[in-house]
């Protein structure tokens, strides 16, 4: 996706809780061998901090460091991945509340680590069509126990605590948005619901025992292929966002991708043709993977360490169980202030 209306990023933020070594959590007997060995050193882990607080923190930090009056910002999209602190409860609400007022709408959006990147082009939209000239994107989870063994529940992947924003507007930031695209293979939603039947009431499940609903889909022939078809659409989802940006994957100095690892060849940025140096792992294999902030992290990560410079276009890019994917080209213009 193009857009005819120039579109910024004014302020990436994070809030990220204290680390714990890999090491004294394997001591404790909490990592299997499998998750001992994927490349983490250490996982962002809050004590009794909900995933909206965390969202809270992160976005008004980026309201703040975005110099945005907050009467501006019309629209906040929060994404999640697991439990909010209440049932049946308008999370977005609180936050859109708790950082730029009472008036700009708030809507929630779960389509898993894939939703963060995903309300960046929904927000795109938005600002295009004059709805408002800015909005503010956040993330936010705490994926504690009971509720899931964060440690072991998933393949690939360690989850950490934390939150993430960014603001998007019409105003000049310190990158422009030069395309954004959305991709989907909805067939393989199944990986991450099993065989189960349905239920009609929370609480059935805990923890969660999402590694063992793929295992019971991966027996099926409906599971047959679905690694090609993961990866055909998340190649073609990148591939548009680039040649929507008019560029090539050699003209891309670094990529934002989930924080998750294999700890063996080919990992995600692999697979799109960068190397491990043009990733974000060196902050991923400190922290984890928080959801859906993975991407806005990663690039306040980039900007905050000088990694990016005045006219270099970096990628990001998510995937998320169902599935979703999210790709967009920025270009980064200024060394912010905040940075």
């Amino acid at each position: 996706m193009k857009f005819d209306t120039d579109l910024y990023l004014n302020a990436a933020a994070s809030w990220l809780p204290e680390v714990v070594p890999l090491r004294d959590a394997v001591a404790q007997g909490l990592v299997d061998a499998e998750h001992q060995n994927l490349g983490y050193e250490s996982i962002a882990i809050a004590d009794g901090l909900s995933g909206p607080e965390l969202a809270v923190r992160a976005g008004r930090l980026a309201v703040q460091r975005s110099g945005i009056d907050p009467q501006d910002v019309g629209l906040v999209l929060h994404s999640s991945c697991g439990f909010q602190g209440h049932e049946m409860w308008p999370t977005a609400s609180y936050v859109a509340n708790e950082t730029v007022g009472a008036a700009a709408a708030g809507f929630d959006l779960q389509q898993r680590c894939n939703a963060g990147l995903g309300s960046l082009c929904l927000a795109a939209g938005y600002i295009a069509t004059g709805f408002t000239p800015a909005v503010l994107l956040t993330s936010g989870d705490n994926f504690a126990a009971p509720w899931v063994d964060r440690w072991n529940v998933q393949l690939n992947l360690i989850f950490a605590d934390g939150g993430s924003a960014l603001v998007l507007s019409e105003r000049p930031g310190f990158a422009r948005l030069v395309s954004a695209c959305l991709g989907a293979e909805n067939s393989l939603e199944r990986w991450n619901r099993g065989l189960e039947p349905f239920a009609t009431t929370p609480g059935q499940e805990i923890p969660l025992r999402l590694r063992e609903r793929g295992m019971q889909h991966a027996v099926t022939p409906e599971a047959e292929g679905s690694w090609e078809r993961y990866q055909n659409v998340l190649m073609a989802t990148t591939e548009q966002a680039l040649a929507d940006a008019g560029v090539s994957t050699a003209e891309i100095a670094r990529v934002a991708m989930p924080l998750i690892h294999r700890g063996e060849s080919p990992e995600n940025y692999e697979l799109l043709g960068f190397t491990e140096k043009q990733s974000t792992w060196d902050i991923g294999r400190h922290v984890g993977h928080i959801g859906a902030g993975d991407q806005f992290l990663g690039l306040e990560h980039l900007v905050e360490e000088g990694s990016v410079s005045p006219g270099d276009l970096v990628l990001l890019v998510a995937a998320g169980a169902g599935f979703s994917y999210s790709a967009a080209v920025v270009e980064i213009l200024d060394v912010p202030a905040w940075s």
